[in-house]
């Protein structure tokens, strides 16, 4: 089985579970997840590797809702997600690095579902400080007319002629 996850997909989460022993789950969590997953460039902060013994009064929809920001109304399965046990890896899309993968999990591995994080809209309120009232505009129009060379490159010019006439007098001297 492979798995695609488009560039554009920032918010996704997917959800695994993992067959996987005891002694798997003691292994370096970002080794044992690019293993399983085929990718070893994915960023271990977005990935997640426990077993849902861990979450006991939670549930895994629970987690998903309070711990991930996924909306309870995206979760059309809570009684067959909080049914599950055992390891499950949860792998957040921010993991890929906002490229574009095709993965191909190992066999021990089993897509439960993928869900995508709430995020909040952007919402602009007024500074409350008086000086962040109104709109600043230019006091002056900008300066279009264009500039002459100045003293500088006139005194620069001299210089060198001054230096290529000693030379020639040194040289020919």
């Amino acid at each position: 089985m492979t798995l695609t996850i488009p560039a554009h997909d920032r918010d996704g989460i997917r959800v695994f579970t993992a067959k996987l022993t005891a002694d798997d789950l003691q292994r370096d969590k970002a080794r044992l997840a690019a293993d399983l997953l085929g990718d070893p460039d994915l960023d271990p902060a977005y990935v997640e590797i426990f077993d849902l013994a861990d979450l006991s009064g939670v549930g895994l929809s629970g987690y998903l809702t309070e711990g991930l920001g996924v909306p309870g109304a995206a979760i059309s399965d809570p009684a067959r997600l909080d049914a599950l046990t055992g390891p499950v890896l949860i792998l957040l899309s921010k993991a890929l690095h906002g490229r574009e993968v095709t993965l191909t999990p190992d066999p021990r591995l089993t897509l439960v579902g993928t869900y995508a994080e709430e995020l909040p809209p952007v919402h602009f309120e007024p500074l409350p400080a008086a000086a962040a009232q109104g709109m600043l505009t230019p006091d002056l129009p900008p300066d279009r007319t264009p500039q002459r060379p100045g003293s500088a490159f006139l005194l620069l010019g001299i210089a060198l002629v001054l230096t290529a006439v000693t030379a020639l007098w040194l040289a020919f001297g």
